[in-house]
C-alpha cells in the first residue's frame, strides 16, 4: 500500500487485538522507518541492519544477538506481544527488501523466534518492497 496510509497503524492494532484474546504475537517491522513497533514499544527500537552494520563480520550472529533486538511491548500484560524492526537504507539509497529479506533469514536460520512460543507472527511490511524480501522479479 501507498506510504502513509495506515499499515503500521492496522498492524499495531491487529497485534493488540491479538494480545487481548490470549495470543503471543510477534511483530516484525520492514519498513526502513523503523516505526513499526514504536507504539507497542513506547519507543523507536534499535534495527537489525543498525546493529549488523556494526559487526566487523556475519561471524558474531548468533540466536542470542538476534535476541537482543526482539523487544517487550509495554502494557499488554506479560510476555504476551514482542517486536522488532528489519530497518534498512535511507529513502533513495538502495532497497528495502533486501534488509527484510536478510532478517528473516538469519532469525529463520538461527531459530531465534523459537524459545518465545508465539501463536502469531505478523510482519508490517513497507508499501514497495519489489527488489527482495517480500516480492519476487
Amino acid at each position: 500500500g501507498k506510504g502513509g496510509i495506515g499499515k503500521s497503524t492496522t498492524s499495531t492494532n491487529v497485534t493488540a487485538a491479538l494480545v487481548l484474546l490470549g495470543e503471543r504475537v510477534f511483530q516484525l517491522g520492514c519498513d526502513p522507518k523503523r516505526d513499526s513497533i514504536a507504539n507497542l514499544c513506547r519507543e523507536l527500537k534499535p534495527t537489525y541492519l543498525d546493529e549488523l552494520s556494526k559487526l566487523p563480520s556475519m561471524r558474531g550472529i548468533d540466536k542470542e544477538f538476534l535476541q537482543k533486538l526482539i523487544f517487550p511491548g509495554q502494557g499488554f500484560g506479560e510476555d504476551r506481544v514482542f517486536g522488532a524492526e528489519c530497518g534498512g537504507p535511507p529513502p533513495g539509497r538502495g532497497c528495502g527488501g533486501k534488509g527484510v529479506d536478510l532478517t528473516i533469514k538469519l532469525l529463520e536460520e538461527n531459530q531465534a523466534l523459537e524459545p518465545y512460543g508465539f501463536t502469531f507472527l505478523l510482519y508490517d511490511v513497507l508499501g514497495d518492497t519489489v527488489c527482495g524480501g517480500f516480492a519476487m522479479p
